[in-house]
């Protein structure tokens, strides 16, 4: 005869953690039930929730399933308001129970009252932005730049510091300058997806600076020309280009006006075209914010056209001087050999050659200020002058001039 014990539990109920909206199932394994009854109760609230196999809340989202020695209590689409301790008792007398525990982890969510908003400063002043999240675990708070720069963390000790990510709740700046100007990202995660982020964008403000790459530049009459400008300000200026006279330049057929605009960098270009001698003169970039006015000059000088470079034509001079002391010295010489004009001919081709062919030049020679000289016409490049029918013509003069002298 089989004696009846009472229903004892075989384990204890293990913990379950869910993210927020999933389903969750808590097991409570009981041996020998027999007759008894095995009931959920949620802790906190002391709801009844279920008996044996029955329902008795109206949530709908629960229910109850028995495998063998399991009693499993289901939850749907679990709620933060799911958290906390469920007991599963057996009616027994008296009554036996144990706990488990169902954890519901929530995502972050960004505290809009409690978060920095879009913030407006002006340069070196210090800012602090703050980032507040709730959820489940607690979320960490990270910021960094949405432009992928590192974020400026001050000075200390003579050195700059900066990283790419800055942990906490509040986001300091000691001292803004306009590189820090920009979106910042503050996420927020905790393990649960999906993270969440908010963008706050930190406007810098500062007085215009401008700086001219060209202060001075030239063109020809007739031709297009291009000033440039380029300028940093904040917030956006009001921009103008003045000529000389006062008159403000327009978008016309005359002038083509255009501006890039970088962030807090612009880049003012003015191009005129078809230059006459009214536009020669001095130009002005002008940018105007709420914090101060700058100015920037350019002189627009002509430059005059460019002229052919003359061709230079070489000339040869022969210096007859020269070449009569040359005869007389040798013509004792001469006298003694035959045919004399054969020798003649011989030697004025070699001193035409060697000693009397040479281009004239502006500056010449002290030993060459008294002596008078007869140029040749033609030069090398104009092809009007051969230095072998000249030597011979030379020649036939010399052996002329050498008969006379013997009659």
């Amino acid at each position: 005869m089989r004696v009846s014990s009472d229903p004892t539990f075989v384990e204890m109920i293990p913990n379950v953690t869910v993210p927020i909206g999933r389903d969750a199932v808590l097991q409570c394994t009981v041996q020998d039930i027999e007759n008894y009854k095995v009931a959920w109760i949620k802790m906190d609230t002391q709801t009844l929730l279920t008996i044996h196999k029955h329902v008795i809340t109206r949530d709908k989202r629960i229910r109850v399933t028995n495998n063998n020695l399991q009693w499993n209590l289901h939850i749907s689409k679990v709620e933060e308001k799911d958290k906390g301790y469920y007991m599963c008792q057996i009616n027994t007398e008296p009554m036996v129970s144990q706990l488990g525990y169902l954890d519901v982890m929530v995502p972050p969510t960004i505290i809009e009252s409690s978060t920095s908003s879009d913030t407006v400063i002006e340069e070196r002043s210090k800012v602090s932005l703050r980032c507040e999240a709730s959820g489940y675990p607690e979320p960490i708070i990270t910021w960094r730049r949405e432009d992928g720069k590192d974020i400026n963390l001050g000075s200390y000790g003579g050195r700059k510091y900066s990283a790419l990510r800055v942990e906490g709740e509040y986001l300091n700046i000691s001292q803004v300058s306009r590189e820090d100007m920009g979106a910042y990202l503050c996420i927020a995660a905790n393990g649960v997806l999906p993270s969440v982020s908010k963008r706050i964008i930190l406007q810098v403000n500062f007085r215009p600076k401008i700086r001219v790459p060209n202060q001075l530049v030239g063109a020809a009459s007739g031709s297009d020309v291009t000033l440039e400008c380029r300028l940093e300000a904040s917030p956006s200026p009001l921009t103008s280009w003045i000529r000389s006279d006062g008159i403000m330049l327009l978008n016309n057929r005359k002038y083509d006006i255009t501006e890039e605009k970088n962030g807090y960098k612009i880049n003012m270009k003015i191009k005129i075209y078809k230059l006459t001698e009214s536009d020669f003169g001095s130009y002005k970039c002008v940018a105007k914010n709420t914090l101060g006015e700058k100015e920037g000059f350019i002189r627009l000088y002509e430059i005059p056209p460019p002229t052919a470079n003359p061709k230079v034509t070489q000339h040869y001079e022969v210096y007859l001087p020269r070449l009569r002391e040359h005869l007389h010295s040798n013509s004792s010489v001469q006298r003694k050999n035959s045919p004399a004009s054969n020798t003649l001919m011989d030697e004025s081709q070699e001193f035409l050659s060697d000693k009397t062919l040479r281009p004239a030049s502006s500056e010449s020679g002290a030993e060459d200020e008294t002596m008078p000289s007869r140029p040749l016409q033609g030069s090398p490049n104009s092809g009007g002058f051969h230095a072998t029918s000249f030597s011979l013509s030379i020649s036939c003069i010399l052996v002329l001039m050498e008969l006379m002298m013997q009659l």
